[in-house]
Formats: structure tokens, sequence, C-alpha cells
């Protein structure tokens, strides 16, 4: 079975492109390290990453960018999954201690799993109180 990582990769980065108007590094061949982490550390691409986390709607937004033929989140229960695969590519590709644009399936997983103990905290969090 082929991984699918690829095609919603794909999709986030250009939803990120459309939402926070960054532009990939371009360079002929494979990306230079170099011109990644200068990317990555660059004042945009640390705008970009912090607004994604802070902003109540940007990752939301990002999420309904990315997969348009989703359903609306309240009757939809997957767009959580969606929503985390989202939140956590994003970290990825944005966050400068990561030091390339590829996401990989083990980072991938890690922060899947990182981010949904989150939401399921704070959903707990919410119910309670």
């Amino acid at each position: 079975m082929k991984d699918v990582r690829g095609t919603g990769v794909s999709a986030i980065r250009a939803a990120i492109s459309r939402n926070l108007g960054l532009r990939f590094p371009t360079s002929k061949g494979r990306k230079n390290l170099q011109d990644v982490l200068d990317w990555k550390n660059s004042k945009e691409v640390g705008d970009g990453h912090t607004k994604l986390f802070t902003d109540e709607n940007a990752l939301d937004d990002m999420t309904k960018a990315a997969f348009p033929s989703m359903g609306d989140e309240e009757s939809d229960v997957t767009y959580a999954n969606y929503y985390i695969y989202t939140a956590s590519a994003c970290d990825i590709i944005l966050n400068p201690k990561h030091q390339t644009l590829e996401v990989n399936k083990k980072p991938l997983e890690l922060r899947i799993r990182s981010f949904r103990v989150f939401i399921d905290f704070v959903l707990l969090f919410l119910k309670i109180y």
C-alpha cells in the first residue's frame, strides 16, 4: 500500500503558502541545508509558526484549506484527526528546531501523539469545568 503521507503533506504545504504567504526555499536538486535553516529562522516563518499556534482560528483555517473536501467539524468526527495531522505537519515544516522540510514518518508520528494527548487533555479539562 502506498504511503499517503506525501499527498497530505503536499496539501498542507500549499495551504501554508496560501494562508501564511510563505514561499518555500527553491534550489536546483536537493534543498541546501543552509537555505532551509535560513528560511526557517526568518522572521516571516517565525511569525507564521507563532500565529499558527496562538491565533484561535489559524490552525482551523489551515486544516480547511489543506483538506477542503472534508465535512463540517461539528458533524465529522474525523475532523480532529485532520486537525492533529495538519498541526503536526505544520510544526515539522515551520519549526526552526527541526532542520529539514521533509515530513518523515517517525517525527510525524511523535508529534501526532503529542498533539493528540494535548487535545485530549484540553477536552477533558473543558468537560470538567
